[in-house]
């Protein structure tokens, strides 16, 4: 007796229990002004709700002018001054609702706004799912708070996490910029974006884009990654770019460009620091300068690169410290360290400077390099200045003094000045062979070139000179003090100038110097 009455009220709270989940399904009634019926004109199970129609279904209450109800169906069709409440917080409204209390999804059309704290959504269509709690639009739509207003064809919005998902030209417009993509998510709370396709954001100062990553648009702070570049008075890019708009700084990891191009000038590397505000920068990590010529450009790498701006704007130093070598078709070199100048477009390079211009190689403790309208136009070579060229095998051109000027045309040295302790080792030829060999001394020459050969020499002060076969002058005897040829060490093509070798002691001459001794550089890269 006691199992079956045990049996008897399992099945009671089932079946009561069965009955209390689906009447809190059912759509209900709290109001209407009236109620019509009618079977033949509307069908057995619907019921007309004229005037103030008030529903409730769960946590929504529903308002609107005219409802048709479906009982058996547990569905309605609305119509005029569509008004839903849900959870008291979120408000829905519009002209048409159809809504399906089984499924808790809600259509309304036409005049809808969606409201739900300080947001409001706008769209003639939108479907919002009472039981997950997010609303889906199509055919355009806006979404507006105090900071932002969002346009795009489709979106979701999810209330619970204060999320909105866009998609097909969104367009976000701000006080301070305006943002379009193809695809972004964006946090109401936080006002966070995140970039989920291509997207552009526009403003007075700069452009930005990128085809993933955040823009936190109340701090103005934003994480760029793939093909990502800020493009205002230089053009910064990188794999991943962290930019702070309000500091004006850029932070760049893994190949990073910037492009200045008043100048003329790329720097890139695999890491690298600018400020918009003040145009410092700096890279690091294979940095490479490029000086981009008219007919050529020259490749620069350092271990580090800083760009400094000087009073006017345009102009800027670019340092490069530390393992410098550099490559261009018609000019290689390597030094310690390096400034370029955009005043006067100069290079001046420090510490055991090394040029080879063609078939000549160029020494001195500082050498500086001017360009003219995108030419190279002229070298000093400042103290100590030692110029080489190879003859033939064995056999080397040379001329010393304290301090030189090579002149430029077409790219090759067409007149050395020499001044002071002047000294020459060349090679005159006849047609294709060698006379003799000439030395000569004196305080300062002029020693003119044509097709990077000796064509002539006027000496200055106190000048000696002697011709000599070649056969009768000791090898020793053919070389200035202080000569060491350094071809080994040349970048012969680009990829070389990140394949840094140590100079050995060099006896650089009179005075028992060598190569790797301190001189000026610390000065000038303090201005």
């Amino acid at each position: 007796m006691r199992t079956y009455k045990s049996i008897f009220t399992i099945f009671i709270c089932l079946f009561f229990g069965s009955f209390y989940i689906t009447a809190q399904k059912k759509i209900n009634v709290k109001h209407a002004d009236f109620l019509k019926g009618n079977k033949v004109v509307y069908g057995e199970d619907i019921n007309v709700l004229v005037g103030n129609v008030k529903f409730t279904h769960e946590t929504a209450t529903m308002f609107c002018d005219t409802a048709f109800l479906n009982k058996k169906e547990n569905k309605l069709k609305a119509v005029g001054n569509i008004h839903i409440i849900q959870n008291d917080t979120l408000h829905l409204y519009g002209r048409r609702l159809n809504y399906d209390g089984n499924t808790g999804l809600a259509e309304v059309r036409e005049d809808v706004k969606l409201v739900n704290k300080d947001i409001v959504l706008t769209t003639d269509y939108l479907d919002f799912d009472r039981k997950n709690n997010f609303a889906y639009y199509f055919n355009n739509g806006k979404i507006v708070n105090k900071d932002n207003t969002l346009t795009s064809k489709s979106g979701y919005y999810y209330p619970d996490s204060d999320m909105a998902f866009y998609k097909d030209s969104v367009v976000v417009n701000n006080p301070k910029y305006t943002m379009f993509s193809d695809t972004l998510k964006y946090h109401t709370i936080t006002k966070v974006a995140t970039i989920e396709g291509p997207t552009f954001i526009v403003s007075e100062k700069n452009t930005i884009y990128a085809e993933s990553g955040f823009y936190d648009t109340q701090n103005d702070v934003a994480l760029l990654k793939d093909n990502a570049y800020v493009d205002g008075e230089q053009l910064l890019k990188g794999d991943s770019i962290h930019y702070d708009r309000k500091k004006g700084i850029g932070e760049v990891f893994n190949s990073m460009e910037l492009h200045d191009t008043t100048n003329n000038v790329i720097i890139t590397g695999d890491y690298g620091f600018y400020n918009e505000i003040s145009q410092d920068a700096l890279t690091t990590k294979n940095a490479v300068l490029m000086q981009i010529y008219n007919a050529d450009t020259l490749f620069l790498h350092a271990d580090t690169l800083v760009a400094v701006p000087l009073e006017n704007p345009n102009e800027k130093l670019i340092k490069a410290y530390r393992k410098v070598q550099y490559y261009r078709s018609d000019l290689q070199g390597r030094c310690d360290s390096m400034v370029f100048d955009s005043r006067d477009t100069t290079n001046t390079f420090y510490h055991d400077p090394i040029m080879w211009s063609l078939g000549n190689q160029l020494t001195s403790d500082e050498i500086k390099m001017y360009t003219k309208d995108e030419v190279l136009d002229k070298v000093d070579l400042i103290d100590r200045a030692f110029i080489i060229s190879e003859e033939d095998t064995g056999r080397y051109n040379q001329i010393k003094g304290s301090s030189m000027t090579g002149f430029i045309k077409n790219n090759e040295i067409y007149k050395i000045d020499v001044n002071g302790n002047a000294q020459s080792i060349y090679y005159p030829m006849d047609k294709k062979d060698a006379i003799g060999v000439n030395k000569a001394e004196c305080s300062n020459m002029i020693i003119y070139l044509k097709q990077r050969m000796v064509s002539k020499i006027n000496m200055q002060v106190s000048p000696t000179g002697k011709m000599s076969p070649i056969l009768l002058v000791p090898d020793e005897e053919l070389r200035l003090a202080g000569f060491y040829w350094l071809d080994m060490f040349r970048p012969k093509q680009k990829e070389d100038i990140f394949n840094w070798k140590e100079l050995p002691k060099i006896d650089r001459g009179e005075d028992k110097s060598e190569y790797n001794l301190d001189n000026t550089y610390e000065d000038y890269k303090n201005q």
